[in-house]
């Protein structure tokens, strides 16, 4: 056997027992963490209703799973918010503006397929994805 055979064995070693440690971690221990996370977390004024569900059910309202690991998928959102073609009504810029923005919703770049976890989060501030490039201003986008 080659010395590269045997460090490779004692390499598969090590991570087949790392493996096997992470999986018998106490479970009870990571749920007490994922308790502790959700009450740290805060969540936006304006869907504070949704809080009166419980933190675990609020968090499957919008991520589809008590223990989410991934944004929310923006079926999720529509759910609550309307169809993309609503919310594009509802930031259309008024005709009378002297200088009116691009409305962020339906973009001249991307259209209406801009995921909504672009620039809206709910556990950190919101950003616009447009002033990657741009500089707008959209004073009446929720913080």
């Amino acid at each position: 056997m080659s010395i590269y055979q045997r460090i490779a064995i004692v390499l598969l070693a090590l991570f087949s027992f790392t493996v096997w440690a992470q999986n018998t971690a106490e479970p009870a221990n990571d749920g007490k963490a994922f308790q502790q996370k959700l009450s740290d977390i805060t969540i936006k004024p304006y869907h504070k209703p949704l809080e009166a569900t419980g933190n675990q059910a609020s968090c499957q309202l919008c991520h589809g799973a008590k223990t989410p690991t991934t944004p929310p998928n923006d079926d999720n959102c529509l759910t609550c918010h309307g169809s993309t073609d609503q919310i594009a009504a509802m930031t259309e810029p008024k005709s009378d503006e002297a200088h009116p923005e691009p409305n962020p919703h339906n973009s001249i770049h991307y259209g209406k397929d801009v995921p909504c976890s672009v620039c809206h989060s709910e556990h950190q501030p919101s950003k616009v994805y447009c002033n990657s490039c741009h500089l707008f201003k959209y004073p009446n986008m929720k913080p």
